[in-house]
């Protein structure tokens, strides 16, 4: 007897097989059975007719390496379809650390991800650690995670515009080693964000062969998306090639102006260094708008030193500093494109406004106003930068080797703020968008967000809809999925997802979420 029959849908398996209609049966854990008899029986019969039978949705790239340690229920992922999640991405993590170094690297994930620097399930060290508090609290979904080269460097070199000396740079190995030998993915650069911004390409070679060695893959946001994307990706392709480590560009975009319409010549140079012989894979998320935290507008020379620094900088308001700042809100799109999502209770009557806005209220110039909005909210401020071209987003979305991540997080819908949409709606919007558009096959979208990173991240039981791999599944009527999440009201949940399987057992059915939560912290396997 089976525990559930997930009966008559239809079936997209993960491969790009052409979709077929079956009956799938649970039993434990895994998938017992795949088969079209019509007099199966089971525990409990899930009527599947009309809707698709996929394996569980696979988010590669998100922030949610607190979220399953705080005390709000984290849901946002998996009303989406969401089995699993990578955390860990833009050299953004919340280990390693320790005790003399543990108030810096905190403000440096504060300052850009959103969750308040006084949360006590920052106190981790390492993936010891960080596994048995996530594992003890319970998780809804899977995780996975990535060492963030940011948090890495500010261990062990600090928060400083310097190169690493020899030593430094062979304690982040040994220390890389450690954690990937522990399970970590991988590692994550983040060239946008200091301190991970003043590493240099040597330093990244070296530690890449880390990566390479332990079977690992690199990620990375890179050091410029928008005037100087080409050579940014050029960059990367020089640490590929020299280590064969497997590059993986996260959230791959053109920001601003100049460089819409480019997205064509972008996507034939990833193309053309993957026939030189590097391994280079890709994910988006699909909204025309950006979010990342208010500093990144601030340079990264006025941010050596760290967040205290930083706001240092910040009150002299130098004609250099004022000059940067305006011109890289500019390259973003300009004042009236620069949302604040959320000032972390600093000033809340700003949550939702504009810097062009905000200028007004001040009475002062846009990178005025952008340097007093930070220096009230500590450095802590969440924003949204509307400066992707929608041509250019499709562009990405109907290649096959670029694969959906959120670069959101894992929430509860209590929330008092807006964070951007893709928090709540990344993967309804995708298929979504899919069918709207007329991109693609169903079978061609569902391998995307499935048996795509699956396989980048090196898993072979998931991802997949096949006889004894885990029974981590989503069911979702694609002529009705979409994403209800806007700019203006966020935390709002999806339409179309039915029931949601992790490791066998239901935690969503019928779009309602149940108790069962039967997620872990998945560990790679070197």
């Amino acid at each position: 007897m089976y525990d559930f029959v997930l009966k008559d849908g239809l079936i997209v398996d993960g491969t790009r097989k052409i979709p077929y209609k079956a009956t799938i049966c649970i039993k434990g854990d895994r998938i017992a059975e795949i088969t079209d008899d019509e007099n199966v029986t089971g525990n409990e019969i899930i009527d599947c007719k009309g809707k698709v039978i996929a394996p569980g949705f696979i988010d590669l790239h998100t922030h949610s390496d607190a979220c399953s340690l705080n005390s709000k229920e984290a849901e946002s992922m998996l009303h989406q379809g969401v089995t699993l999640e990578i955390t860990g991405n833009c050299g953004i993590s919340l280990i390693p650390s320790n005790e003399s170094k543990r108030k810096e690297i905190r403000e440096f994930f504060s300052r850009t991800i959103e969750i308040s620097p006084e949360d006590t399930s920052l106190k981790v060290d390492s993936m010891k650690e960080y596994i048995e508090i996530a594992n003890k609290n319970k998780l809804s979904i899977n995780s996975g995670m990535l060492i963030g080269h940011g948090t890495l460097r500010g261990l062990v070199v600090g928060f400083e515009d310097r190169e690493a000396t020899q030593e430094e740079l062979d304690k982040m190995k040994n220390i890389l080693d450690e954690e990937l030998k522990n399970g970590a993915y991988g590692m994550s650069l983040g060239l946008i964000y200091p301190p991970s911004s003043y590493g240099k390409l040597d330093e990244f070679i070296e530690l890449s062969k880390v990566i390479k060695e332990n079977h690992g893959i690199l990620t990375v946001h890179l050091r410029n998306e928008s005037n100087l994307v080409f050579e940014a990706v050029d960059e990367m392709i020089k640490i590929a090639e020299s280590t064969g480590v497997h590059l993986h560009i996260s959230h791959l975009k053109l920001i601003g102006k100049m460089q819409w319409g480019n997205s064509e010549k972008l996507l034939n140079n990833i193309k053309a260094a993957r026939q030189r012989g590097c391994t280079i894979t890709c994910d988006q998320y699909p909204y025309e708008a950006t979010s990342t935290g208010l500093s990144a507008l601030v340079p990264g020379w006025a941010q050596d030193g760290g967040n205290s620094k930083m706001l240092e900088r910040l009150k002299t308001k130098d004609s250099r500093l004022l000059s940067d700042i305006k011109a890289e809100m500019e390259r973003r799109g300009g004042a009236s494109k620069v949302g604040i999502s959320s000032t972390h209770g600093h000033i809340p009557e700003f949550d939702g406004k504009n810097i062009e806005e905000i200028a007004k209220i001040f009475n002062l110039s846009p990178e005025e106003a952008a340097i007093e909005v930070l220096l009230k909210c500590s450095g802590e401020t969440s924003a949204i930068y509307y400066s992707l071209s929608l041509q250019d987003v499709l562009n990405i979305m109907k290649e096959m080797d670029i694969a959906v991540g959120s670069d959101g997080y894992n929430f509860s819908y209590d929330l008092s703020y807006n964070p951007h949409p893709r928090s709540f709606g990344t993967f309804p919007r995708f298929l979504q968008m899919i069918r709207e558009n007329n991109l693609m096959p169903l079978e061609d979208a569902v391998y995307k967000i499935t048996g795509l990173p699956a396989s980048i991240i090196g898993l072979t039981d998931r991802g997949v809809l096949r006889v004894n791999n885990i029974a981590d599944i989503t069911v979702f009527d694609f002529n009705e999925v979409k994403d209800m999440s806007t700019f203006i009201h966020s935390p709002v949940r999806p339409i179309g997802i039915n029931h949601v399987f992790v490791a066998g057992s239901p935690a969503i059915l019928n779009g309602v979420k149940t108790s069962n939560k039967k997620g872990k912290i998945l560990l790679k396997d070197n």
